[in-house]
């Protein structure tokens, strides 16, 4: 019973994480596209920061997601990797499926990413 409740608050916090940064995520790509808009930033800036916003979204949502103080490497694993193909079908859904290209580097950097994040957000969870 108290199994089944673990994994249930586990999920839990793994899916409100995921929702979470897919709207962090959202937003700072908003903001970052009239960034781009009105200054004349060069085309090799935007993958680094699409990177960073997509780090700083899967931080973020694990942060303020991640209730249960338990198996925090694990979830935020999961939740950078599910993110990443939440995103992916996201931005290609907008694009209309055209020109699609699955980016090897969020599929290292996001899931490492969501386990450093998980850590870190279940350790302050677990301190409070």
């Amino acid at each position: 019973m108290e199994r089944t409740a673990n994994l249930k608050g586990n999920i839990t916090d793994v899916l409100k994480a995921v929702l979470l940064s897919t709207l962090i995520s959202l937003g700072l790509v908003l903001i970052f596209a009239v960034i781009i808009k009105f200054a004349a930033l060069p085309s090799n800036v935007i993958m680094p920061v699409n990177i960073a916003i997509k780090i700083i979204s899967v931080l973020l949502g694990c942060l303020i997601g991640f209730k249960t103080p338990e198996n925090g490497l694990l979830k935020g694993a999961v939740t950078g990797l599910i993110f990443m193909l939440f995103t992916f079908f996201i931005f290609a859904a907008l694009s209309g499926f055209k020109d699609v290209k699955f980016s090897w580097i969020d599929l290292i950097t996001l899931p490492i990413a969501g386990a450093i994040s998980g850590v870190i957000a279940v350790n302050i969870k677990h301190k409070k």
